[in-house]
């Protein structure tokens, strides 16, 4: 009986890390991640002046910018046919803050652009309205 459950686990181990694979290789055979989303990336780099790519893989793009007081990244992460983006903020006079989107991985990505700015204005307005 245990050789049945080992085996069904050994076997979605396998699919999962062939997916990831051939995931990996999609997203390279359309230039990697800096190129693919190349317009957000772009985006957020001219964000503040010391924004940087700090992290980078196949499927995942890290960029932001830190200081002692705060921090505040984009992570953008390519996922079977969907792009996710967070921001991630963490502040000492405002604390820790996340947000997430999911699109398709071929949207338009300036629309996701309108769409995080959108969110994340709300998002900050309604945090700085509870300091006044």
């Amino acid at each position: 009986m245990w050789w049945i459950i080992i085996a069904i686990i050994a076997f979605v181990a396998f699919k999962f890390i062939l997916d990831s694979k051939a995931q990996s290789n999609a997203v390279a055979k359309q230039g990697g991640m800096r190129k693919k989303y190349s317009i957000l990336v772009d985006y957020f780099l001219a964000g503040n002046e010391n924004c940087r790519i700090v992290q980078e893989n196949s499927t995942f793009i890290r960029i932001g910018a830190a200081n002692p007081a705060a921090s505040t990244y984009f992570d953008i992460t390519q996922t079977y046919g969907t792009v996710t983006i967070q921001w991630i903020s963490k502040s000492i006079p405002l604390g820790n803050h996340k947000l997430e989107w999911q699109f398709n991985e071929f949207a338009d990505q300036h629309e996701m652009i309108r769409q995080i700015e959108h969110d994340i204005a709300t998002y900050m307005g309604n945090v700085l309205s509870k300091f006044q």
